[in-house]
């Protein structure tokens, strides 16, 4: 399953754990990847935290096969939403940049942990979709993971229409930050991420810390909050 696979450079490198089977998630899977993003932010010596899975797919969804239906609405929205909102929650409320690298195919919840992270990074061959519309499902769990990333147009398209698109236009509709040749992606994820930690925490934190609140706030309380914030931490950097 999902792991904290090495921290090197300020760089923490989270795997999937799936690579022969799609880096499709179960719930407990789901669980293990909170946890893991949840560590990796709270080590004072990580910068930035990078979901890079191995395996043709980035993420083709979550595996809810086995899994026992819940008899009361309450308990299937803790135990069977509750866990992938978690890990939404865990990427918003990680102090330093959440990176996904994005190789392959992110379909369903795979789409919604890629476009939901600070930054995300994909190869000119990786497709995006969510399709759940297809399958009768109001994907509202993934359109609360990418609310505030993209333009409302943009979001409605995707889920109303669950078709796939290239990540060239994924990146044309915000879901996605940087496209790179599929046969560098590897190398250009880790210089884009290298330089990204050489950067002090403290710095990579404020930028975060502003990007998560700014947006809640009034234009007048957005600058003062601006203001507040480069006076506060510049000393220190």
């Amino acid at each position: 399953g999902p792991r904290l696979v090495r921290t090197e450079a300020a760089i923490a490198w989270i795997d999937l754990g799936g690579a022969d089977t799609g880096n499709v998630l179960t719930r407990q899977q789901m669980a293990m990847l909170s946890d893991a993003i949840r560590m990796a932010g709270a080590d004072p010596d990580v910068s930035v935290v990078a979901i890079a899975p191995g395996g043709e797919a980035f993420c083709l969804g979550r595996n809810g096969k086995g899994e026992p239906a819940e008899a009361r609405p309450w308990d299937a929205r803790q135990k069977q939403m509750g866990v992938t909102l978690d890990v939404y929650d865990a990427i918003a409320t990680c102090p330093i940049p959440v990176v996904s690298c994005v190789q392959g195919n992110a379909i369903g919840f795979g789409a919604a942990l890629a476009g939901g992270c600070d930054i995300t990074l994909a190869a000119h061959s990786a497709r995006f979709a969510l399709p759940e519309i297809k399958h009768s499902i109001p994907a509202t769990l993934a359109m609360s993971a990418l609310i505030r990333k993209m333009p409302e147009k943009a979001l409605a398209h995707l889920i109303y229409s669950g078709e796939a698109i290239s990540a060239e236009e994924a990146r044309g509709l915000g879901l996605v930050s940087k496209v790179f040749p599929a046969e560098a992606f590897g190398e250009s994820c880790s210089a884009y991420l290298s330089a990204l930690a050489s950067r002090k925490r403290l710095l990579l934190e404020t930028i975060k810390r502003y990007l998560g609140k700014a947006p809640q706030l009034s234009p007048e309380m957005a600058s003062e909050y601006a203001g507040t914030l480069m006076a506060l931490v510049k000393p220190s950097i």
